[in-house]
């Protein structure tokens, strides 16, 4: 006898139905939180990443600049116009603007010593800025600034023949020589290695013996040259060129006898002084490392900078430690020559985002040797 099947009619039970959507929503919500912590893992690469590129970058160029502090300056530093009580600063751009102080809008006087009867400006190859520089973290106080000073060895300007068209100096004309070398890669009013507003040119006579460093107060004219006129105007915004001074001021070059016109063994070099500092007012909250190039106008480094710092080891001539502080001894007379090796204390870079537990950091830490400043030609 055959069996005939039937067909039920019977769907899930209402049992069934909730442990099955139990199931599901237990699923469901293991994938959400495996796709949220995925997500969150990303993120954090990224910003760490992000970081360590920007910690990188910032490191080297930093690093680099504070390598070359001294090269092709004369052995001692580079005295300054002086005399007039107006001590030359650093810190502006050649409009005036000023970038450092708590609020970056202050600017700083480079060290004097006294030399005999007269004090005596100076600009050196390293030259400390402790605490110079804005609050980014009241527990750690201001941040620290630093300059390094070395001369411009691409842009060809000792190429140059060097006319005073004034009694002061304020109007000088570089002429090259013929046959010219690379004229158009050279050019004195060439817009991307030429001179520009607030750059600053060594002058040198007599195999060395006289030194005065100006600032460049206009844009050259333009001309195919060979010859090309530059301002060098008295009272500037960094008071390097100073009409008035009695001492290290072109005017001591410019008419050694009197009279203006081609200066036999004068020779021009332009230098860099590079100064870092975090600027915390133009993005608050968003501090940046910036750079600020001669009298130019400063240019961003590295975003989310949140701390800066540094300490100088300085040594004197038999190789006895003498300090090793955030300013170089400046505080107790130890001269910014005397330096010997700068440490980059904290170079903190922050992540651009807060996350649930706050900021991603990396402190980037150094040393470097500012070997130009330690080089003594014993055979001279």
């Amino acid at each position: 006898m055959l069996s005939v099947p039937t067909n039920s009619d019977r769907g899930f039970t209402l049992i069934e139905m909730l442990i099955s959507l139990t199931v599901g929503l237990v699923l469901v919500a293991s994938a959400v939180q495996l796709f949220s912590r995925g997500v969150s893992a990303t993120w954090l690469i990224s910003q760490r990443a992000e970081l360590q590129q920007n910690a990188r970058a910032s490191s080297n160029l930093l690093t680099k600049d504070i390598s070359l502090a001294g090269a092709g300056l004369p052995t001692g530093g580079l005295a300054l116009a002086s005399g007039t009580g107006s001590r030359p600063i650093y810190g502006c751009d050649y409009t005036g603007v000023c970038y450092l102080g708590p609020g970056n809008n202050a600017s700083v006087t480079y060290p004097n010593q006294v030399v005999g009867a007269n004090t005596i400006n100076y600009m050196y190859g390293v030259i400390p800025g402790f605490r110079k520089g804005v609050t980014v973290n009241a527990a750690a106080g201001a941040t620290d600034v630093i300059t390094v000073v070395y001369a411009d060895t691409s842009f060809l300007l000792n190429d140059y023949t060097v006319r005073f068209n004034d009694l002061n100096g304020n109007s000088v004309t570089f002429t090259l020589p013929s046959p010219a070398p690379n004229p158009l890669d050279q050019a004195v009013n060439n817009a991307g290695v030429g001179l520009q507003p607030g750059d600053l040119v060594l002058f040198a006579s007599n195999a060395g013996s006289a030194y005065a460093v100006a600032a460049v107060t206009s844009a050259v004219p333009a001309g195919a040259g060979p010859s090309y006129t530059v301002t060098f105007a008295s009272a500037d915004a960094s008071l390097l060129n100073q009409n008035a001074a009695t001492s290290n001021d072109l005017k001591q070059i410019a008419t050694p006898a009197g009279t203006a016109g081609t200066a036999i063994g004068v020779t021009a070099t332009r230098i860099w002084a590079m100064t870092y500092y975090l600027d915390n007012t133009t993005t608050p909250g968003t501090p940046t490392l910036m750079r600020l190039v001669n009298a130019r106008k400063p240019v961003p480094v590295a975003e989310n900078v949140a701390d800066l710092r540094f300490t100088y080891d300085t040594f004197d001539d038999t190789g006895n430690l003498l300090n090793a502080t955030g300013d170089g001894g400046m505080s107790i007379g130890i001269s910014p020559n005397q330096i010997r090796t700068i440490n980059l204390l904290h170079l903190t870079i922050r992540s651009q985002l807060r996350g649930e537990t706050g900021y991603q950091a990396m402190d980037m830490q150094t040393s470097v040797s500012a070997r130009n400043m330690s080089f003594n030609d014993r055979y001279k």
